[in-house]
């Protein structure tokens, strides 16, 4: 499905990605934890070209890209099959629930109104909000705007979704009507990489978990295994600073 080989990104002289190679099946729901300023973020955008890469590979699709020498139609053509969940929601103020689902289908895939708006109607359905349809961001808890933001990406049926932190902009109290759309998609067989810091996610729904730190993987394995005989001494003193009842 994806097979990411030494991608590397500097800032300003410092080394953000050293030298991440990694492969998520058809299926994988593989969550990326670390301490902040580990490199997590960075390596999302670095995949779906929202941030540059300096060097690396990357086979998507059956064919392989040299990821400092990317077209604009090959990004184009990746794009058109993957989907991307922000922090911040990153909706349209100014469109409904459904527009902002439908947005992407017909200005970028130019799909005819009444499909595009079928296909919109039948994403918000699955994430539980086809009754605010009609309603504008302001109208609706964080909670909703995400979950308007996941529609947004399962509409395009894409190959892969990339979540980026999602549950960090939220109330405490909102957290879990996200992760239960997001367990739904993953039981559903949705490939998925998502950039986390819910441990309980990471443990019981992510099928394989990579921590990285200072722009390494430091370690990855099958989620189990993972958070119950993690390898490497560096691991385990991160685990150790989670309070046990998160996971």
């Amino acid at each position: 499905m994806l097979d990411i080989r030494h991608l590397k990104k500097t800032y300003e002289n410092t080394p953000v990605l050293k030298d991440i190679s990694l492969h998520v099946n058809k299926g994988d729901v593989t969550a990326v934890i670390g301490p902040s300023g580990s490199g997590k973020t960075t390596l999302l955008r670095c995949v779906n070209f929202l941030t540059p890469a300096d060097s690396g590979e990357l086979t998507f699709g059956g064919r392989t890209y040299d990821l400092s020498r990317m077209s604009k139609k090959d990004i184009a053509a990746i794009r058109m099959n993957t989907g991307f969940v922000f922090q911040s929601f990153n909706l349209f103020a100014n469109k409904t629930a459904l527009q902002n689902v439908t947005e992407g289908l017909i200005i970028a895939r130019h799909m005819p109104k009444d499909e595009a708006n079928s296909i919109a109607t039948q994403a918000l359905e699955r994430v539980g909000l086809k009754d605010r349809a009609s309603h504008y961001p302001s109208q609706l808890s964080g909670g909703q705007q995400q979950r308007v933001a996941i529609a947004r990406a399962v509409a395009t049926n894409p190959q892969i979704i990339y979540f980026d932190e999602p549950t960090s902009a939220l109330d405490p109290e909102l957290i879990g009507e996200v992760l239960a759309v997001m367990k739904d998609l993953a039981s559903s067989g949705m490939t998925m990489l998502v950039v986390t810091h819910e441990m309980r996610f990471a443990r019981d729904v992510s099928s394989r978990v990579i921590f990285m730190e200072d722009g390494n993987i430091v370690e990855e394995n099958d989620s189990r295994a993972f958070f119950e005989a993690p390898r490497q001494e560096r691991t385990r003193r991160f685990l150790r600073t989670i309070d046990r009842s998160a996971i």
